[in-house]
């Protein structure tokens, strides 16, 4: 599993560029593990990408795994009810 790591917002602005940047590593590989610990905010397009990269993954049959996600990013994910969907675990593997 390879580890993607994003750093600073995720959110309109720039979620098409790196979500496609993750995209590609995830098509080589048959898991990834997003590290979000430095992602200081996350807006509701950086959370619809995460949800379109889940579903890219499935359609792969391959993994994607949150990691490290910070307090803001846990938070929004909490709010948005999508705590459920993306689990997040401590640090990537």
């Amino acid at each position: 599993m390879s580890i993607f790591w994003v750093q600073g917002s995720l959110d309109i602005t720039n979620v098409t560029e790196r979500l496609d940047q993750a995209r590609k590593v995830l098509v080589r590989e048959c898991g990834l593990a997003l590290d979000l610990t430095r992602v200081t905010w996350i807006d509701s397009a950086g959370m619809a990408g995460l949800v379109q990269l889940l579903a890219d993954a499935k359609a792969l049959g391959a993994e994607l795994r949150l990691t490290g996600a910070s307090a803001a990013v846990i938070r929004a994910l909490d709010c948005a009810r999508l705590d459920k969907l993306f689990p997040v675990r401590g640090q990537p593997d």
